[in-house]
């Protein structure tokens, strides 16, 4: 996890040459979830047209849980920390 902050920070943006696009990633505030919990979000631009993806990782143990949303609109991420907590919570009961 402490990589992953790390990469992040040093290239936090990546062109695309075959699509023509780019995408930038950061660390955003998200719930701190296991034993250690990241949000990345990622925003790719193309020409007009911007879609946002977020990811939250959480560590517990060895695991990861990574619960994943793309496609949105900025801004549409506002249920995101909810479903992480819910899955996290799921995944728990399930182990």
């Amino acid at each position: 996890m402490a990589d992953l902050r790390t990469l992040i920070g040093r290239c936090p943006t990546v062109a695309s040459s075959s699509q023509g696009g780019s995408h930038r990633f950061a660390v955003a505030a998200g719930p701190q979830l296991g034993d250690d919990s990241i949000h990345v979000r990622c925003s790719a631009t193309y020409g007009a047209d911007t879609l946002e993806c977020d990811s939250v990782l959480v560590r517990i143990g060895t695991t990861l849980v990574v619960i994943q949303e793309e496609g949105n609109k900025p801004g549409g991420d506002r249920y995101l920390h909810q479903l992480a907590e819910a899955a996290l919570r799921r995944y728990q009961a399930t182990a």
